[in-house]
């Protein structure tokens, strides 16, 4: 196996092949399912992350809400296989999407300072639009199941490299229909891509979904955040308001005003004023594509996906290959223990019955009764096999009795080594990214997100974040049962500093003048360079004699004056 590849572990019925990532609740795994005759499928395995499932509300609500994404079948919705329990991890088994999500590629244009086509977020959006008519229209038990997925954000948005759109975890959907209910004041969803009605606590139907999507639309366009405050509260407020600060067109001179209009309406602040379902917002943003004589598909999408991310395909291929070579077979996979962390599959409920049965199986040919003679021969086999692995068992148990422990050149025995300490792995990553990561008081020369490994899970760790104009992040890590810990902290800015005051003033001023003759002025007996008036001359604190001379009409006056700090005075001098 290559340095740095993921080492394949058996979870269930499933092979957990490579590791994608990991959030505040659950870790994301590319697995293998088996089944009958050799067959397998590629999946995505979604683990709930043990520290949770002490959790009973958060168990519930998982189970109960997963059950949702287990009956929607739609081409732009992530499909959902399998939802279980597998020793103390909960998980949900989905489709695997070979691609990228909607943040990511609005982030792989933003390095390459370059923006979405027009046509390309229009048609990406339209794809998104047709998910959400389905879910917000199926039926469950013949009824409408009112489900409302309230996450819809970049990150849930994936496209894959063929060019297919999918909308994914519907994991805080809710269905109308079900007894409990979100307790009143409770959000879910992330604050940036929420709903005016959402942020107010109060009750929300499918228009709330449109409100996001206006705002994934609106961020493809533009490829910034429309509601991003420096801290929660400031955002929520923002999304309250729902103001948005400029059309898309000024900042992205390629949106055509038309297309200001979509998103000004999908992100209207009464829900009545929106489109009033997906499907309507779909058919407008392709009337859109049609009235512009663009063209797209997914083929176009597809290609666009395979020059954005053409190194990225090559190296999953390249992994792709390392995955399936001949020497990696289902004996080099840990074969799952007790007490190995990931639990043992559970046993069916009940015994098989005729239809469990493959239909091959279900009425089996009659063989024909065996003979005498053959019963006796096979019984005479037996005897002898019995005997001869008595034998053995003696043989062996006399060879065991004289078998010694190695010893060292001391002489002592060996001592058995104990099993090797099964390590915690940390997922961290922060709001926003680039923190450096200081570990134990040493830096690790990392930054987030990243994923730290070989830790002591006996032992406590000191975690430190920096990120200039931040403050400092500290936390102490104890992992105890737990092998992997994610961690996702909000990095709070600090306090901008207030400007300087204003230098104390270290002088006073003298403004000067002679009526109804100029003079000369003398400063404690030194020349100033010019005759009155003189205006603001800067003197020091304290006492000064001021002389006026007029030579030609020879008079000649003397004052005293006093100057404070930051201080004008003003000398009007009668010449007489």
């Amino acid at each position: 196996m290559p340095n740095g590849m993921f080492e394949p572990q058996a979870f269930g019925k499933y092979v957990l092949t490579d590791r994608i990532g990991a959030g505040g609740m659950a870790e994301i795994f590319r697995a293998t399912a088996f089944g009958v005759e050799g067959f397998t499928k590629e999946v995505c395995i979604k683990r709930i992350l043990p520290n949770l499932t002490i959790d009973e509300t958060f168990i519930k609500m998982f189970i109960t809400e997963a059950k949702i994404s287990v009956s929607l079948h739609h081409a732009n919705i992530v499909q959902v296989f399998d939802l279980g329990r597998i020793g103390e991890h909960y998980f949900i088994a989905m489709e695997l999407v070979r691609g990228r999500d909607l943040l990511q590629i609005i982030n792989r244009c933003r390095t390459l300072k370059r923006r979405l086509p027009v046509p390309i977020s229009l048609y990406l959006i339209s794809q998104v639009c047709n998910g959400l008519e389905y879910a917000h229209r199926v039926k469950v038990e013949g009824r409408p199941a009112g489900i409302i997925h309230r996450d819809v954000s970049p990150s849930n948005i994936m496209v894959s490299w063929e060019g297919d759109v999918k909308v994914a975890d519907f994991g805080i959907a809710k269905a109308s229909h079900k007894d409990e209910k979100t307790a009143t004041g409770t959000m879910k969803g992330k604050y940036g891509y929420m709903s005016p009605e959402q942020v107010l606590g109060e009750s929300i139907d499918h228009r709330s979904d449109i409100f996001a999507t206006g705002i994934l639309l609106y961020e493809s366009l533009v490829a910034k955040r429309l509601f991003k405050g420096d801290t929660d509260l400031e955002t929520l407020e923002k999304v309250r308001a729902a103001l948005v600060p400029s059309p898309p067109s000024a900042t992205n001179k390629k949106v055509p005003v038309e297309v200001d209009q979509l998103v000004y309406k999908a992100l209207a602040l009464k829900r009545e004023d929106r489109f009033q379902n997906a499907g309507e917002f779909h058919d407008a943003i392709n009337d859109r594509l049609y009235t512009s004589g663009t063209r797209m598909d997914s083929k176009i999408l597809a290609t666009f996906m395979q020059k954005l991310f053409a190194k990225e395909i090559e190296e999953e291929d390249r992994l792709e290959k390392e995955r399936s070579r001949p020497d990696i077979s289902l004996t080099d996979i840990p074969a799952l223990q007790e007490g190995s962390g990931y639990g043992t599959p559970t046993p069916p409920a009940g015994p098989l019955t005729r239809k469990d049965l493959p239909g091959d199986m279900t009425h089996p040919p009659r063989k024909k009764p065996m003979s005498s003679f053959t019963i006796g021969l096979i019984g005479t086999t037996s005897i002898l096999l019995v005997a001869a692995a008595v034998v053995l068992f003696y043989w062996l148990s006399n060879k065991t009795e004289t078998v010694v422990a190695p010893r060292s050149d001391a002489g002592q025995t060996e001592p058995v080594r104990p099993p090797p300490k099964r390590l915690g792995t940390l997922s961290i990553s922060s709001q926003p990214n680039g923190a450096a990561i200081t570990l134990n008081d040493k830096p690790t020369g990392k930054t987030t997100p990243a994923t730290l490994e070989g830790f002591d899970r006996e032992k406590i760790h000191s975690l430190k974040l920096t990120l200039d104009k931040y403050k400092p992040w500290t936390k102490q890590v104890s992992f105890g049962k737990v092998e992997m810990i994610a961690l996702e902290p909000q990095l709070i800015k600090k306090p901008k500093k207030p400007p300087p005051p204003p230098p104390r003033p270290r002088y006073g001023y003298l403004n000067i003048n002679a009526v109804p003759v100029w003079a000369y002025v003398y400063i404690n007996g030194k020349k100033q360079p010019r005759p009155t008036p003189i205006y603001k001359l800067k003197l020091k604190p304290g006492t000064y004699e001021i002389r006026l001379v007029n030579p030609k009409l020879k008079l000649s006056k003397t004052k005293k004056v006093t100057i404070k700090k930051g201080k004008s005075v003003d000398l009007v001098v009668k010449m007489k």
